[in-house]
Protein backbone atom coordinates (compact mmCIF):
# COMPACT_ATOMS: atom_id res chain seq x y z
CA UNK A 1 0.00 0.00 0.00
CA UNK A 2 1.14 3.48 -0.80
CA UNK A 3 0.82 5.20 2.70
CA UNK A 4 3.18 1.66 4.10
CA UNK A 5 5.61 2.96 1.40
CA UNK A 6 5.46 6.36 2.70
CA UNK A 7 6.25 5.75 6.05
CA UNK A 8 8.72 3.47 5.03
CA UNK A 9 10.07 6.32 3.37
CA UNK A 10 10.28 8.34 6.15
CA UNK A 11 11.60 5.48 8.17
CA UNK A 12 14.37 5.09 5.84
CA UNK A 13 15.62 8.98 5.50
CA UNK A 14 16.10 8.59 9.24
CA UNK A 15 17.97 5.35 9.18
CA UNK A 16 20.52 6.45 6.54
CA UNK A 17 20.90 9.68 8.32
CA UNK A 18 21.83 7.63 11.45
CA UNK A 19 24.32 6.03 9.42
CA UNK A 20 25.53 8.28 7.04
CA UNK A 21 24.74 9.24 3.71
CA UNK A 22 27.47 7.00 2.64
CA UNK A 23 27.35 4.02 4.56
CA UNK A 24 23.59 3.71 3.24
CA UNK A 25 24.45 3.54 -0.32
CA UNK A 26 26.92 1.02 0.50
CA UNK A 27 24.08 -1.24 1.93
CA UNK A 28 22.64 -0.42 -1.92
CA UNK A 29 25.05 -1.22 -3.45
CA UNK A 30 25.25 -4.49 -1.18
CA UNK A 31 20.96 -5.36 -1.59
CA UNK A 32 21.47 -4.77 -5.08
CA UNK A 33 24.39 -6.76 -6.01
CA UNK A 34 22.52 -9.92 -3.44
CA UNK A 35 19.40 -9.32 -5.66
CA UNK A 36 20.97 -9.66 -9.11
CA UNK A 37 22.52 -12.97 -8.17
CA UNK A 38 19.40 -14.36 -6.70
CA UNK A 39 17.89 -13.18 -10.34
CA UNK A 40 20.17 -14.54 -12.65
CA UNK A 41 19.63 -17.65 -10.23
CA UNK A 42 16.27 -18.11 -11.01
CA UNK A 43 15.20 -16.89 -6.96
CA UNK A 44 11.82 -15.33 -6.34
CA UNK A 45 13.45 -13.15 -3.82
CA UNK A 46 15.81 -11.51 -6.08
CA UNK A 47 12.94 -9.01 -6.63
CA UNK A 48 12.06 -8.11 -3.17
CA UNK A 49 15.92 -7.68 -2.81
CA UNK A 50 15.95 -5.27 -5.44
CA UNK A 51 12.64 -4.05 -6.02
CA UNK A 52 12.13 -3.41 -2.24
CA UNK A 53 15.43 -3.16 -0.14
CA UNK A 54 18.08 -2.11 -3.07
CA UNK A 55 15.64 0.38 -5.09
CA UNK A 56 12.56 0.67 -2.79
CA UNK A 57 11.80 3.18 0.60
CA UNK A 58 14.29 1.12 2.84
CA UNK A 59 18.01 1.73 0.97
CA UNK A 60 16.59 3.16 -2.36
CA UNK A 61 19.10 6.14 -2.99
CA UNK A 62 16.24 8.60 -3.23
CA UNK A 63 15.30 7.78 0.22
CA UNK A 64 18.14 6.43 1.85
CA UNK A 65 21.14 8.44 0.02
CA UNK A 66 18.78 11.49 -0.28
CA UNK A 67 18.17 12.01 3.55
CA UNK A 68 21.91 11.10 4.38
CA UNK A 69 22.72 14.56 2.37
CA UNK A 70 20.31 16.44 3.69
CA UNK A 71 21.06 15.49 7.63
CA UNK A 72 24.60 16.65 7.01
CA UNK A 73 23.94 19.91 5.37
CA UNK A 74 21.00 20.87 8.38
CA UNK A 75 24.22 19.89 10.53
CA UNK A 76 26.02 22.28 9.60
CA UNK A 77 23.15 25.09 9.10
CA UNK A 78 22.97 23.88 12.83
CA UNK A 79 26.87 24.79 13.44
CA UNK A 80 27.30 21.24 14.41
CA UNK A 81 29.52 20.07 11.45
CA UNK A 82 31.66 22.02 9.67
CA UNK A 83 31.42 20.42 6.38
CA UNK A 84 27.15 19.89 5.39
CA UNK A 85 29.05 18.08 2.34
CA UNK A 86 30.44 15.46 4.70
CA UNK A 87 28.19 12.10 3.34
CA UNK A 88 30.75 9.50 5.19
CA UNK A 89 30.13 10.58 8.88
CA UNK A 90 26.70 9.01 11.11
CA UNK A 91 24.77 11.80 12.28
CA UNK A 92 23.36 10.09 14.75
CA UNK A 93 27.18 11.01 16.59
CA UNK A 94 25.51 14.80 16.73
CA UNK A 95 23.04 13.44 18.94
CA UNK A 96 20.43 15.70 18.04
CA UNK A 97 16.70 13.91 17.17
CA UNK A 98 16.46 17.07 14.77
CA UNK A 99 18.30 16.15 12.55
CA UNK A 100 17.86 12.26 11.91
CA UNK A 101 14.15 13.92 11.69
CA UNK A 102 15.41 16.12 8.78
CA UNK A 103 16.82 12.89 7.25
CA UNK A 104 13.06 11.44 7.61
CA UNK A 105 11.53 14.29 5.99
CA UNK A 106 13.79 14.25 2.56
CA UNK A 107 13.37 10.53 2.62
CA UNK A 108 9.58 10.79 2.32
CA UNK A 109 9.64 13.72 0.09
CA UNK A 110 12.16 11.60 -2.47
CA UNK A 111 9.61 8.50 -1.76
CA UNK A 112 6.43 10.19 -2.42
CA UNK A 113 7.81 12.24 -5.65
CA UNK A 114 9.69 8.47 -6.75
CA UNK A 115 6.13 7.04 -6.33
CA UNK A 116 3.71 9.91 -7.94
CA UNK A 117 5.78 11.93 -10.05
CA UNK A 118 8.41 9.99 -12.01
CA UNK A 119 7.20 6.41 -11.97
CA UNK A 120 3.40 6.91 -13.29
CA UNK A 121 4.42 9.67 -15.46
CA UNK A 122 7.88 9.44 -16.85
CA UNK A 123 7.53 5.36 -17.33
CA UNK A 124 4.95 6.52 -20.32
CA UNK A 125 6.36 9.19 -21.88
CA UNK A 126 10.06 8.29 -21.75
CA UNK A 127 10.46 4.24 -20.60
CA UNK A 128 10.17 2.49 -16.98
CA UNK A 129 14.05 2.39 -16.86
CA UNK A 130 13.85 6.22 -16.72
CA UNK A 131 11.25 6.47 -14.33
CA UNK A 132 12.92 4.23 -11.97
CA UNK A 133 16.49 5.45 -12.59
CA UNK A 134 18.12 6.10 -9.39
CA UNK A 135 20.15 9.65 -9.93
CA UNK A 136 17.21 11.97 -10.83
CA UNK A 137 15.84 12.09 -7.47
CA UNK A 138 19.00 12.22 -5.85
CA UNK A 139 20.33 15.29 -7.71
CA UNK A 140 17.47 16.89 -7.62
CA UNK A 141 16.73 16.15 -3.86
CA UNK A 142 20.36 17.07 -3.96
CA UNK A 143 19.97 20.94 -5.33
CA UNK A 144 16.55 21.16 -3.03
CA UNK A 145 18.72 20.70 0.24
CA UNK A 146 21.19 23.32 -1.23
CA UNK A 147 18.69 25.90 -1.68
CA UNK A 148 16.56 25.21 1.56
CA UNK A 149 19.67 24.44 3.71
CA UNK A 150 21.44 27.86 2.10
CA UNK A 151 24.72 27.57 -0.22
CA UNK A 152 25.69 28.36 -3.71
CA UNK A 153 24.25 26.38 -6.42
CA UNK A 154 27.26 27.09 -8.39
CA UNK A 155 30.26 26.57 -6.24
CA UNK A 156 33.06 27.14 -8.85
CA UNK A 157 33.61 28.93 -12.57
CA UNK A 158 35.76 25.87 -13.00
CA UNK A 159 34.27 23.00 -16.14
CA UNK A 160 36.29 20.31 -15.84
CA UNK A 161 39.43 19.00 -14.54
CA UNK A 162 42.77 19.52 -16.27
CA UNK A 163 45.83 18.32 -15.95
CA UNK A 164 46.63 14.68 -13.83
CA UNK A 165 43.31 14.34 -13.13
CA UNK A 166 41.24 14.77 -16.10
CA UNK A 167 43.64 12.36 -17.87
CA UNK A 168 42.78 9.83 -14.14
CA UNK A 169 39.01 10.63 -15.11
CA UNK A 170 39.14 9.75 -18.99
CA UNK A 171 41.61 6.24 -18.06
CA UNK A 172 38.87 5.11 -15.69
CA UNK A 173 36.06 6.10 -17.49
CA UNK A 174 37.39 4.38 -20.89
CA UNK A 175 38.89 1.15 -19.26
CA UNK A 176 36.18 0.79 -16.20
CA UNK A 177 33.57 1.15 -18.96
CA UNK A 178 35.68 -1.08 -21.93
CA UNK A 179 36.17 -3.83 -18.56
CA UNK A 180 32.14 -3.98 -17.93
CA UNK A 181 30.83 -3.62 -21.86
CA UNK A 182 33.76 -6.53 -22.80
CA UNK A 183 32.65 -9.27 -19.82
CA UNK A 184 29.02 -9.11 -20.80
CA UNK A 185 29.93 -9.63 -24.42
CA UNK A 186 32.29 -12.36 -23.66
CA UNK A 187 29.58 -14.31 -21.93
CA UNK A 188 26.71 -13.82 -24.39
CA UNK A 189 27.17 -16.73 -26.57
CA UNK A 190 27.08 -18.78 -23.71
CA UNK A 191 24.49 -17.21 -21.85
CA UNK A 192 22.51 -17.18 -25.37
CA UNK A 193 23.00 -21.43 -25.69
CA UNK A 194 21.83 -22.08 -22.18
CA UNK A 195 18.95 -19.61 -22.31
CA UNK A 196 19.72 -17.26 -19.62
CA UNK A 197 20.44 -14.64 -21.79
CA UNK A 198 16.94 -12.55 -20.77
CA UNK A 199 18.16 -13.12 -17.32
CA UNK A 200 21.57 -12.09 -17.81
CA UNK A 201 20.50 -8.55 -20.02
CA UNK A 202 17.66 -7.69 -16.97
CA UNK A 203 19.82 -7.90 -14.26
CA UNK A 204 23.73 -7.12 -15.53
CA UNK A 205 23.52 -3.67 -15.22
CA UNK A 206 21.96 -3.58 -11.18
CA UNK A 207 24.74 -6.66 -10.45
CA UNK A 208 27.57 -4.13 -11.67
CA UNK A 209 25.87 -1.18 -9.72
CA UNK A 210 25.91 -3.01 -6.78
CA UNK A 211 29.47 -3.63 -6.66
CA UNK A 212 30.44 -0.28 -7.33
CA UNK A 213 28.29 0.55 -4.73
CA UNK A 214 29.78 -2.25 -1.81
CA UNK A 215 32.93 -0.95 -3.23
CA UNK A 216 32.66 2.43 -1.62
CA UNK A 217 33.31 0.77 1.82
CA UNK A 218 37.10 1.52 1.06
CA UNK A 219 36.23 5.35 1.08
CA UNK A 220 34.41 4.92 4.15
CA UNK A 221 37.60 3.66 5.39
CA UNK A 222 39.61 6.42 3.95
CA UNK A 223 40.97 4.59 1.19
CA UNK A 224 41.03 6.94 -1.39
CA UNK A 225 38.49 4.46 -3.76
CA UNK A 226 36.97 6.34 -7.10
CA UNK A 227 33.32 6.62 -6.82
CA UNK A 228 32.30 4.58 -10.44
CA UNK A 229 28.76 3.59 -10.18
CA UNK A 230 27.89 6.43 -12.66
CA UNK A 231 30.63 5.13 -14.90
CA UNK A 232 29.43 1.24 -14.89
CA UNK A 233 25.84 1.13 -14.81
CA UNK A 234 25.64 3.37 -17.73
CA UNK A 235 28.63 1.18 -19.80
CA UNK A 236 26.02 -1.78 -18.88
CA UNK A 237 22.76 0.05 -19.80
CA UNK A 238 24.61 0.74 -23.23
CA UNK A 239 26.00 -2.07 -24.10
CA UNK A 240 23.00 -4.45 -23.20
CA UNK A 241 20.83 -2.08 -25.27
CA UNK A 242 23.08 -1.55 -28.22
CA UNK A 243 23.48 -5.56 -28.78
CA UNK A 244 19.84 -5.66 -28.16
CA UNK A 245 19.25 -3.20 -30.84
CA UNK A 246 22.07 -4.43 -33.90
CA UNK A 247 23.45 -7.89 -32.55
CA UNK A 248 26.18 -7.30 -33.03
CA UNK A 249 28.67 -7.67 -30.09
CA UNK A 250 31.64 -5.56 -31.36
CA UNK A 251 29.07 -2.35 -31.64
CA UNK A 252 27.71 -3.14 -27.91
CA UNK A 253 31.32 -3.09 -27.00
CA UNK A 254 32.31 0.49 -28.60
CA UNK A 255 28.69 1.96 -27.71
CA UNK A 256 29.23 0.89 -24.34
CA UNK A 257 32.39 1.98 -23.53
CA UNK A 258 31.71 5.56 -24.97
CA UNK A 259 28.45 6.12 -23.19
CA UNK A 260 30.62 5.01 -19.76
CA UNK A 261 33.02 7.59 -20.58
CA UNK A 262 30.79 10.29 -21.45
CA UNK A 263 29.01 9.53 -18.26
CA UNK A 264 32.48 9.81 -16.55
CA UNK A 265 33.67 13.00 -18.09
CA UNK A 266 29.67 14.22 -17.16
CA UNK A 267 30.37 13.66 -13.44
CA UNK A 268 33.28 15.59 -13.38
CA UNK A 269 31.98 18.54 -15.03
CA UNK A 270 29.23 18.77 -12.14
CA UNK A 271 31.71 17.99 -9.03
CA UNK A 272 33.40 21.19 -10.56
CA UNK A 273 30.82 23.34 -10.92
CA UNK A 274 28.27 22.27 -8.62
CA UNK A 275 29.51 20.27 -5.61
CA UNK A 276 33.09 21.41 -4.96
CA UNK A 277 31.99 23.32 -1.55
CA UNK A 278 31.11 22.44 1.91
CA UNK A 279 27.75 23.59 2.36
CA UNK A 280 26.45 20.50 0.74
CA UNK A 281 26.43 17.48 -1.04
CA UNK A 282 25.20 17.63 -5.08
CA UNK A 283 25.95 14.03 -5.89
CA UNK A 284 28.05 14.19 -9.45
CA UNK A 285 27.08 10.56 -10.21
CA UNK A 286 23.63 10.79 -9.66
CA UNK A 287 23.91 13.68 -12.38
CA UNK A 288 25.30 10.96 -14.39
CA UNK A 289 23.21 8.71 -14.60
CA UNK A 290 20.26 11.08 -14.65
CA UNK A 291 21.54 12.31 -17.80
CA UNK A 292 22.63 9.80 -19.54
CA UNK A 293 20.21 6.72 -18.83
CA UNK A 294 17.83 9.25 -20.79
CA UNK A 295 19.94 9.68 -23.45
CA UNK A 296 20.33 5.18 -22.99
CA UNK A 297 16.68 5.40 -23.56
CA UNK A 298 16.36 7.67 -26.16
CA UNK A 299 18.78 6.09 -28.07
CA UNK A 300 17.60 2.04 -27.45
CA UNK A 301 14.28 1.73 -25.60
Amino acid sequence: MDLFALLAGFGGGVFAASIGALPAFILTGLFAVCGAVANLAGVDAGGFLTGTMAFGPFVGPWVSFAGGVAAAAYAKKKGLSENGADIATACASYQKADVLLVGGVFGLIGQAVHMFVFVPFLSGAISPKFATDPGIIVFFSGVLVRLVFGGKLKTSDKILSSGDALTTTLTIGVFYSLLVAAVFCSVVPAAEAGGWYDALAGNYHVLVFGMAGVGLVFAEMGVAFTGCHHIVIIAAEATVGAYRTTGNLWIALVVGTVFGTIAAILGDIEGNTINCGTDSHIDNPAFAIFVMTFVVSACFN
